[in-house]
């Protein structure tokens, strides 16, 4: 049996065609790993741009907010500044208001004080020390007086008797005494004098500062 083979090209027949000769694969591989090392190059340098401009929206923001921070903190300063100004001014007045209610105070705690039968001559104030200076008709006045100014509270104890000695006054036996005291709280030194000398023979009644 003969089998003949109808496939086989015959004689002086081509070969066929290659799509990408040999000799020209290297090339095209070249260019296609240079292709793709732009491409990979290329979306690198586009993150770090981007990224890059997202920092610096960042860090204008971040200034932003500092230039508002500072500012906030300079007003609160100013506030701080304003706020102990402001008690500072209001404790001055407080203290001015209690210097001028310090001898009205005095005043009228030594004219509730005096007893019936005592007027007083003169009354100094030097700091907290009070001085006091009057005649009375016996010396039991004078006592009680120290002790009236003692419980008023705004002495603190004990009153002092400082001298007593009599005299004769229109041929009436008196009393003069001199009292000391001191304030049992700190004031602003107001000096205060005040002097009422009683005519000769004035009447033994109670008289007021």
């Amino acid at each position: 049996m003969i089998k003949v083979n109808l496939l086989a090209g015959a004689p002086g027949a081509t070969a066929a065609r290659e799509w990408l000769p040999r000799e020209q694969r290297s090339a095209v591989l070249g260019v296609s790993l240079l292709l793709v090392t732009a491409v990979t190059l290329g979306g690198w340098w586009w993150y770090l741009s981007y990224t890059r401009a997202s920092l610096d929206e960042r860090i204008v923001a971040a200034e932003t907010e500092i230039v508002r921070l500072k500012e906030a903190a300079r007003l609160l300063e100013q506030t701080n500044a304003r706020r102990t100004l402001l008690a500072e001014r209001l404790g001055l007045i407080e203290r001015l208001r209690a210097s001028k209610r310090a001898p009205v105070s005095l005043l009228e705690t030594v004219s509730r004080s005096v007893p019936e039968g005592m007027w007083l001559l003169e009354l100094k104030q030097t700091g907290q020390s009070v001085q006091v200076e009057g005649r009375a008709l016996s010396l039991t006045s004078v006592t009680d007086f120290a002790l009236r100014m003692q419980n008023s509270g705004l002495f603190e104890h004990p009153v002092e008797i400082l001298t007593t000695m009599t005299e004769q006054v229109d041929q009436t036996t008196v009393v003069r005494f001199s009292i000391r005291a001191e304030a049992s709280q700190p004031r602003t030194t107001v000096p205060t004098a005040l002097s009422a000398t009683s005519a000769p023979g004035a009447p033994a009644g109670r008289s007021g500062v």
